[in-house]
């Protein structure tokens, strides 16, 4: 980009990320006796606009819109797959919960089988049924337990949708 719009080639790297007005200057240089870095000042502008950046606007929509289309078919094409019901088969909340990355974290373990279930295409009777039969907690309410799988499957609903 910074040799697109004739920018400063040397502040344009990844360690330069941020490097705007109300960012912080993390330079060890900078750094203050409490260990925190100053805010970077905007000292003066022009009040100009950028003179392309409606243009610039434009075509960043355009790419984010034509990735989103590029995404949206693969999980179309995903679901038209004839492996579809191997991959179902597969998928369970126990496999979930002994992953070592949800290790001491049941309820996150529950989200993520529910996110990848969606996201799978599997039914929310079938889902809600696994959380059902594999309840976390020993408290013997129903309505605890209903409430909690509905808000797990909700939260993973929305995490699907993304």
């Amino acid at each position: 980009m910074a040799a697109r719009y004739d920018a400063d080639p040397s502040a344009a790297d990844w360690r330069r990320f941020g490097r705007l007005p109300g960012f912080t200057n993390c330079k060890p240089k900078y750094r203050k006796a409490d260990g925190l870095f100053p805010f970077v000042r905007l000292r003066s502008h022009t009040g100009q606009q950028y003179p392309i950046a409606k243009a610039f606007q434009r075509e960043i929509t355009k790419l984010y819109e034509a990735r989103e289309q590029e995404q949206e078919a693969r999980r179309l094409q995903s679901s038209l797959s004839p492996h579809r019901g191997q991959r179902l088969s597969n998928l369970s909340l126990e496999r979930f919960r002994t992953s070592t990355k949800y290790q001491d974290r049941p309820a996150a373990a529950d989200i993520a089988f529910c996110v990848a279930a969606y996201a799978n295409g599997m039914t929310e009777n079938r889902i809600e049924r696994a959380l059902e039969d594999d309840y976390l907690s020993r408290d013997p309410s129903t309505s605890k337990r209903a409430a909690y799988i509905r808000r797990t499957m909700e939260k993973a609903r929305r995490w699907a949708e993304r």
